[in-house]
């Protein structure tokens, strides 16, 4: 459930198939909506701008923060309150500005800015005007302000300075600031008028008219101050050209110097020289202060250090300007975008990572302002990006809800029939109950995958579950038995290499063939035999899920080779009943039959010998089938032995044997004590077989040497006689039942053919194995190799 809620939702396609549009809705349908409907957002805001706090809040917070630093060139001439003080009340006599720029002009400055509304003249000094505009064209580059009159909130007119003074500027700028809705000033416009009367802002102008006064531009034209457009004419106010305050840096203000002071000459040499010297109110009691979005100790700000602001920008060419609708758009729309395309291929933490890293983005952008050039709305962005992943994940759980829902009762019909489970709390919201359901459900599933698992995992018979590749997913302990590794050494193993061995038992050719089951679906049963001689019957199937798509396969490995080897016994009985167990019988009826008929062919004596022949060689193949079976069928029963004493009790056990052969029997232990996890019985019994074939086999006056030897994991238990040997070629009917290799060499050595492979059977029951290691004339060695036990082994 986790993982389907961390991945891209799709419901299960179920039902008849549907046109591929249909599908793209269904599963890009939440998507679509949430894409559209967060774009659709984000476009209103952006283009209506509801949230202006939001997005100053955004634009002023402390990180985002641009600004300057003061440079030289500028030098403000402060209305401040000494000069209040020396002078008297405001306003002043217009002569005292005369002979301010006079004083000024003698340092020769690059442009003198007199942010001084002048649009009336002086009624009680008449002359004074004349004296300012002759200061100004003495002065040679001075500026002055106007600005604009309005009734309530319609635009009236024109405040221009007044005509003489107009004339005798350099230029005319508007001094104007655009102050925001929270009483901030922000930015400014740096063009504003009627239609067809545009006016560049007081900086501007000072600065172009400084430019123009070097003779490095033309001179810049104004409207013609002569014929201003009526009063209440009607026309709108333009403005053009909005661009944002790069404030400076309020650690290092700007050069300031006191009006008072500058009349008094109280001033350094050379204050004014070959820079641009601004004239304004300070005083915050005359009102020219405004609040800004840079920190000011004061905190108001007078409008000439905004005005001298402005001009550092102009004189360092750092423009801000703020963002068109359009650019606006793509600011907020394009992070968004690659946003919502990140939730269609991106885990929960890649969205979360791509989400942060697109608001570092926005961010970064907005702190470059000053390099950039722009000044963005950021909240319709910010709200939209903060947006994403909740709704996202809200559809998602919508879908899980309704995924929940489904597979729920789609659960509850295949689960028709079983028991069902306590019915879930009916407690709780919609959620809750559904979830309650649902988990009913998975326990449900939960048990039945348990009775599966428990089922598969307790079958008698090797059986594995396997994908579609071939990869083993599930293998019980049976199969873990049959190929005698623990179960990582089964999952994920590929069932071609494990079944690679396997070959039918008619052709000799491999049951599963390299990468079958990723080509077919055809299913592969029969009998074959693996490399270890083990017949074994495979039925490998293919399964398939609840849409009757291709989902695996099921193999089961029967082991079936004691029951061959029970069906080989079965037929060694029948003929060694029908044949070889008869065959001493009918020896004793002929003999029976010969001494009736005809009566002088045997003495008395001879009749005996021959019928107690016969009946000791019927005796010995009854005895030496019954061993073998025993030997094969009797339980086996383990205990420690030492493999060192039971050799001796052997070797006692045969002393009457070699005494009556002439042989003698040797003993060469190269250790003390052999430990080993044996059948008692039915080692002694092999032990005892091959002592007494070395001594049949051995001339009068051989040896017999007998050795226990220690090999890695391993022991030796060697018998050597000095008998006539086995050539390497007939080595491999050693084991053969009922076959004697040398009958014919040695008729006197009485046997049935059954003794090497009670041994051979043995050993193999202990997990050990038989060396033959002889020539012919060069006697015979019989080793039988066992297990070396483990100290686990011995404690258990």
């Amino acid at each position: 459930m986790s993982r389907f809620l961390h991945s891209r939702y799709q419901e299960p396609d179920v039902g008849p198939p549907r046109r591929g549009w249909r599908r793209v809705m269904r599963r890009r349908g939440p998507w679509l909506i949430l894409a559209i409907s967060l774009i659709t957002l984000v476009t209103l805001i952006a283009l209506t701008q509801p949230l202006p706090r939001v997005d100053r809040m955004l634009q002023d917070n402390a990180r985002a923060a641009m600004s300057q630093q003061p440079s030289d060139e500028i030098v403000i001439v402060a209305i401040d309150e000494k000069s209040l003080a020396a002078i008297g009340r405001w306003p002043w006599r217009r002569a005292l500005h005369a002979e301010l720029l006079r004083r000024i002009a003698a340092e020769a400055p690059r442009c003198i800015g007199l942010d001084l509304l002048l649009s009336e003249p002086d009624a009680n000094h008449p002359d004074d005007d004349k004296a300012l505009a002759a200061s100004i064209i003495d002065s040679g580059c001075v500026v002055l302000p106007m600005a604009l009159q309005t009734n309530g909130q319609q635009p009236h007119g024109e405040l221009l300075p007044t005509p003489v003074l107009a004339k005798a500027a350099a230029s005319i700028g508007h001094a104007h600031l655009s102050i925001d809705g929270d009483g901030l000033v922000r930015s400014v416009y740096m063009r504003e008028g009627f239609p067809g009367r545009s006016w560049p802002h007081f900086a501007v102008a000072l600065h172009q008219a400084a430019r123009a006064y070097a003779g490095e531009v033309p001179q810049m034209s104004h409207p013609d101050v002569d014929t201003p457009p009526p009063a209440g004419s009607g026309q709108p106010w333009l403005r053009a050209a909005h661009e944002l305050i790069v404030f400076t840096d309020n650690d290092k203000p700007f050069r300031t110097v006191s009006y008072i002071d500058v009349l008094r000459g109280e001033v350094p040499t050379d204050t004014f020289k070959n820079r641009y010297v601004l004239v304004g109110v300070t005083a915050v009691g005359l009102g020219d202060v405004y609040g800004t979005s840079a920190t000011d100790p004061k905190g108001l700000t007078p409008g000439v250090d905004i005005f001298a602001t402005l001009l550092q920008s102009l004189l360092n060419d750092r423009h801000v300007v703020v963002a068109a609708p359009w650019q606006d758009l793509l600011f907020n729309l394009g992070p968004l975008i690659v946003a919502l395309l990140g939730l269609l291929w991106l885990r929960p933490m890649g969205v979360i990572a791509l989400i942060g890293a697109m608001l570092a983005l926005r961010l970064g952008i907005h702190v470059a302002r000053p390099w950039i050039g722009v000044q963005f709305a950021p909240a319709s962005g910010f709200i939209g990006l903060l947006l994403v992943y909740p709704l996202w994940s809200l559809l998602r759980l919508t879908a899980a809800i309704r995924y929940l829902r489904w597979g729920t009762e789609q659960l509850s019909i295949d689960f028709d029939g079983l028991t069902p489970p306590r019915p879930p709390p009916t407690k709780g919201d919609f959620l809750d109950r559904q979830m309650a359901a649902t988990s009913a459900a998975g326990l449900r599933m939960r048990d039945l995958n348990r009775f599966v698992r428990d089922g598969i995992n307790h079958l008698p018979d090797a059986t594995m579950i396997l994908n579609r590749a071939g990869g083993v997913m599930i293998a019980n302990l049976a199969a873990q038995t049959h190929w005698k590794t623990d179960l990582a050494g089964v999952i994920g193993q590929d069932a071609h290499r494990l079944l690679g061995d396997v070959k039918w038992r008619t052709t000799g050719m491999p049951m599963l063939p390299p990468g079958v089951l990723r080509t077919a679906l055809d299913p592969v049963m029969g009998e074959g035999e693996d490399a270890q001689g083990r017949s074994v019957l495979l039925r490998c199937v293919p399964f398939f899920d609840a849409r009757n798509e291709h989902a695996g396969w099921m193999v089961a490995l029967v082991d079936i080779t004691r029951m061959r080897r029970a069906q080989s016994q079965r037929d060694e009985a029948l003929r060694f009943i029908s044949h070889d167990i008869r065959e001493p019988s009918a020896s004793i009826l002929t003999v029976i039959e010969l001494a009736r008929t005809r009566p002088e062919s045997f003495t008395p004596a001879s009749l005996l010998d021959r019928i107690s022949r016969h009946a000791r060689t019927g005796l010995e193949l009854a005895d030496g089938f019954v061993n073998l079976a025993r030997a094969e069928a009797q339980p086996f029963r383990a205990e420690i032995l030492d493999l060192v004493d039971l050799l001796h009790q052997a070797m006692d056990n045969a002393w009457a044997h070699a005494r009556q052969r002439q042989v003698e029997l040797q003993v060469d232990a190269t250790v003390e004590e052999a430990l080993c996890l044996a059948d008692r019985s039915l080692l002694t019994r092999a032990l005892s077989n091959v002592l007494s074939n070395a001594l049949k086999y051995s001339p009068p006056g051989a040896e017999v040497r007998c050795s226990v030897m220690g090999r890695e994991g391993c022991w030796a238990i060697g018998v050597q006689d000095q008998g006539p040997g086995i050539p390497p070629e007939l080595q491999s009917q050693l084991f053969q039942p009922f076959h004697r290799l040398h009958r014919d060499t040695h008729p006197d050595v009485h046997g049935i053919g059954l003794g090497l492979l009670l041994v051979r059977t043995a050993v193999q029951r202990h997990g050990g194995t038989i060396e033959i290691d002889s020539a012919a004339d060069a006697g015979c060695k019989v080793t039988l190799v066992l297990p070396k036990p483990t100290a686990a082994d011995l404690a258990a």
